[in-house]
């Protein structure tokens, strides 16, 4: 049986995550093999572990998707990428849409990963290092963003022994992972049968063939019992049918009420389409006669642009040389006191022949430009009248057409009021030919029979294949049980206090596991009580990772309120007990009197659990804050328990 590497987190930073108010960034250093988050409802317990989940898979699993829907592990992986952005957009606010990030540093085999992933970018890494045993550095040849992705999951894949990063995504969400969700291993043959190709196949590749072929082979299944729902529903349609046929023909006077409230109908549809055309046809004229207006307005801007442009003159006098020489021999003057009238005359003529000639060009340039202004705007005058006159005939015409209308359902309603039950149940009929309806639903219900029974040999010879997969999974099932069941028993026992056992069972829907308590069957969640079949389940998940992986990270989202107060120290030493050697636990919790975080800190004491406490990432409500002091009390007990 093939072993894999998965996941040891080292250390988590979460930046700019909005729901998390009191600071900008989170970091955590997990030191110990229990690590601890607790705090009061509603301050994102469960988002933690998502977060973390998302860091290292780049996907957010459905809560309302079940692993059926998707049909197989890499259905799984592409499909929930879109979901973690729904996710997180609720808990990330516009303002920090493309600063939040998740930083993780993790081991993996002998080998030390650190990668940052933005919450929006599930197909790329903004950070990707890789350390070996030595702490050197291997290469990455690139910094984009979705090659780093690339590399870091085929280096994941390389060093965890699996096949592809669809089948570590898979095991993230379904095995690693007790969330809120509480999908339960047991009782779901979809998932099971997956995850025990996974720990109990030869090797990866194994179970990524499985997977396939169960996915073909429910394919297949489902598409002959469609098949062969829709070859039933079309033997009653035509069996209908032909019950309501009637033996003799309609009498002329039934024939004649009928073709004629099918010829108004017709009409009635005719009508109809020619409105449609109408209303089309007005829009369009709309849409043109807002566009000439446009125009026609611009135009006329234009037009009293120029014409008060040529109103004005803007002569740059102080560059005509003339003028320029005549103020220096007039400054000259002046100085030596010498008489100057006759400049100051010769000064005022040349100002003067300068205005008469900018005026007279001026006015030449703005007359053409003004007589093509009104030569355009007569043209779009014209148009927008055509155009106007265009659309009243249309509006003409759909008044006319309506009205039509109106006189054609008066007509058909008074038909319809005399000839109720006669139109009941001839009124889709019409003119019958028996023996073509007859072969028409022979011919479609074949079809059915036919695809039906190809769709039963191609499943029926998945099933064989299947069958030999399955007699491979018996026999390392065989050899790993004698280990795998006591591990098991060990788990569950502590919990539960009663004799336990777990059998591999294969049915028509796939290969599962079969519990039994008291030498009594369990087949069926409900045999036992909620925290009875999730403290099971959640034994069985320690079960497979001390199995099946060499280090592991276990991610429970406690499911504290189901407990009954007998059993609570006991789930408490249940996670302690896991939590050993290469194998780590991270718990999420409420700050409660509950025994269970008094239990587990009894049995992992400091020395093997870390605590961390939310009110340090975000605000506690007004409820919370008036329940303060109980809360500081509960802290102060878990506190003393692990110091002890």
């Amino acid at each position: 049986m093939n072993k894999f590497y998965l996941p040891k987190i080292k250390e988590v930073t979460i930046n700019n995550f909005s729901l998390y108010k009191k600071t900008e960034t989170i970091n955590v250093e997990f030191n110990k093999n229990v690590f601890c988050l607790i705090g009061a409802n509603g301050l994102g317990k469960s988002t933690f572990i998502t977060i973390l989940n998302y860091g290292l898979t780049g996907i957010v699993k459905n809560p309302e998707r079940t692993f059926s829907w998707f049909g197989s592990i890499p259905q799984f992986y592409s499909k929930s990428k879109s979901f973690a952005s729904k996710y997180f957009e609720g808990r990330v606010d516009e303002d920090d849409y493309d600063l939040a990030e998740v930083e993780l540093t993790f081991s993996l085999g002998q080998n030390l990963y650190k990668i940052k992933r933005g919450f929006f970018e599930p197909d790329q890494l903004r950070n990707f290092e890789k350390f070996d045993n030595a702490g050197n550095p291997i290469k990455i040849d690139s910094d984009d963003p979705n090659y780093l992705d690339y590399e870091y999951k085929s280096h994941f894949v390389s060093d965890s022994n699996l096949t592809d990063f669809s089948q570590f995504a898979f095991l993230q969400s379904f095995v690693l992972t007790f969330d809120e969700t509480h999908n339960l291993l047991f009782w779901d043959d979809s998932i099971i049968e997956r995850v025990l190709y996974l720990f109990f196949g030869i090797d990866s590749s194994v179970a990524k063939e499985a997977d396939k072929l169960r996915k073909d082979y429910n394919t297949f299944d489902s598409n002959a019992r469609n098949l062969q729902w829709q070859s039933t529903t079309a033997r009653k349609e035509l069996n209908n049918i032909l019950a309501s046929l009637k033996e003799s023909e309609l009498t002329e006077e039934e024939s004649n009420i009928l073709e004629k409230h099918k010829d108004l109908k017709d009409q009635l549809d005719d009508y109809f389409d020619q409105i449609e055309k109408i209303q089309k046809e007005v829009k369009e004229t709309n849409l043109i006669i807002s566009d000439l207006s446009v125009k026609m307005s611009s135009l006329k801007e234009d037009y009293d642009r120029i014409f008060n442009e040529s109103l004005s003159s803007d002569i740059s006098l102080e560059k005509n040389p003339e003028i320029i020489q005549t103020l220096r021999d007039l400054k000259i003057c002046i100085m030596n006191k010498k008489n100057h009238e006759h400049l100051i005359k010769n000064l005022i003529d040349i100002i003067n022949d300068e205005i008469i000639k900018s005026q007279s060009l001026n006015n030449e340039n703005s007359i053409i430009a003004l007589k093509k202004i009104d030569v355009d705007l007569a043209k779009l005058k014209e148009e927008l009248l055509q155009t106007e006159n265009k659309k009243k005939r249309f509006v003409h015409e759909e008044i006319n057409t309506s009205e039509k209308v109106r006189e054609l359902q008066k007509q058909i309603e008074g038909i319809e009021e005399k000839n109720q039950n006669l139109l009941k149940d001839l009124k889709n009929l019409g003119p019958v030919d028996n023996e073509s309806i007859i072969e028409s639903y022979e011919k479609r219900i074949a079809g059915y029979q036919e695809k039906k029974d190809e769709n039963y040999k191609k499943r029926d010879k998945i099933k064989i294949e299947l069958d030999k997969l399955e007699d491979k999974l018996s026999e390392s099932f065989i050899q790993a049980e004698k280990k795998f069941i006591p591990l098991f028993n060990n788990y569950a026992n502590s919990f539960l206090g009663l004799p336990i056992n777990v059998e591999l069972s294969s049915h028509r829907k796939g290969t599962n596991l079969k519990l039994r308590i008291n030498e009594d069957m369990r087949n069926a969640s409900f045999q036992l009580s909620e925290s009875q079949r999730y403290f099971i389940d959640i034994a069985l998940r320690m079960a497979l990772v001390e199995l099946g992986t060499y280090h592991a990270t276990l991610n429970i989202d406690t499911p504290e309120g189901s407990l009954d107060i007998a059993y609570e120290s006991r789930a408490g030493k249940m996670l302690a007990d896991f939590s050993k050697d290469n194998f780590y636990t991270i718990v999420t919790a409420n700050i409660n009197s509950s025994q269970l975080l008094l239990g587990l800190a009894r049995e992992a004491k400091g020395v093997n659990m870390q605590v961390e406490r939310m009110t340090e990432w975000t605000y506690l409500s007004e409820v919370q804050v008036k329940e303060n002091v109980r809360i500081e009390k509960a802290y102060k007990d878990l506190e003393d328990e692990l110091n002890d």
